[in-house]
């Protein structure tokens, strides 16, 4: 089993998901150009920088966000359904296999928002939600992989001006 990032705490954090044999399978999955596995540690481990750093529930966000995207379906047979409701499916999956508090339920059913319907209703809900975009646009190529050292910080520069707004 591949660890990404040089942080024993965070790989030590996201084996008990990883190492599911269900969750393996999203390796096999496109998503965003590469596979929704690395896609989905990679929001993972952003969020845990970010969360930790900010001194709030870095373990339940870096479990939620490993888990955001962690369903089978392939967007390519129904992309829009699938785009708008994936956050319900990945929710519904993660249950199956793996017990949820209220706040990591929350985070992976908002990380769509506003795409999705659901409200984020805490802070580490709105950080995967950013994460999320962010990759998205890094993994489609629209920002160069020797920039993301940028797109992480204007991530938490977004974030700590929308902490002093809250």
């Amino acid at each position: 089993m591949r660890t990404f990032y040089p942080n024993e705490e965070f790989n030590n954090l996201i084996t008990p998901y990883i190492s599911n044999e269900e969750y393996q399978k999203t390796r096999n999955i496109m998503h965003h150009g590469m596979n929704r596995y690395d896609h989905m540690v990679r929001v993972a481990y952003y969020s845990y920088k970010i969360t930790k750093f900010c001194h709030l529930n870095y373990r339940s966000t870096v479990k939620a966000a490993v888990l955001h995207d962690f369903f089978l379906e392939d967007y390519n047979d129904k992309k829009a359904k699938i785009l708008v409701n994936h956050p319900m499916l990945a929710l519904e999956n993660s249950k199956k296999y793996f017990e949820l508090s209220d706040l990591e339920q929350d985070i992976i059913k908002t990380h769509m928002f506003p795409i999705g319907k659901n409200i984020p209703k805490y802070l580490e809900s709105w950080i995967v939600n950013i994460v999320d975009d962010f990759a998205f646009v890094f993994e489609r190529g629209y920002v160069l992989k020797e920039n993301m050292s940028v797109a992480f910080s204007m991530v938490i520069l977004m974030f700590l001006v929308f902490v002093k707004r809250w």
